[in-house]
């Protein structure tokens, strides 16, 4: 396997959604443009920001990386 056949996801839409916050909400909480939050929950992005995934994190009131991303086999 190689790392084209792997990617990292972000597991942003099952945590907005089981808090039961639209995307809108979720960036004001995070301070990030709803845009960016768009991209983030749809993984539509080739390197996050870690300012951004620290953000996310802190609004999530997350500290573990392993609760918010898992990589995935594209297969």
């Amino acid at each position: 396997m190689t790392i084209n056949e792997r990617r990292i996801v972000l597991k942003l839409d099952e945590h907005i959604k089981r808090k039961g916050w639209q995307q809108k909400e979720f960036a004001e909480l995070a301070n990030l443009r709803p845009a960016t939050v768009s991209q983030l929950v749809n993984n539509k992005y080739d390197r996050i920001q870690l300012t951004h995934l620290l953000a996310v994190m802190d609004a999530l009131e997350i500290t573990d990386f392993n609760d918010i991303l898992t990589i995935v086999d594209d297969e």
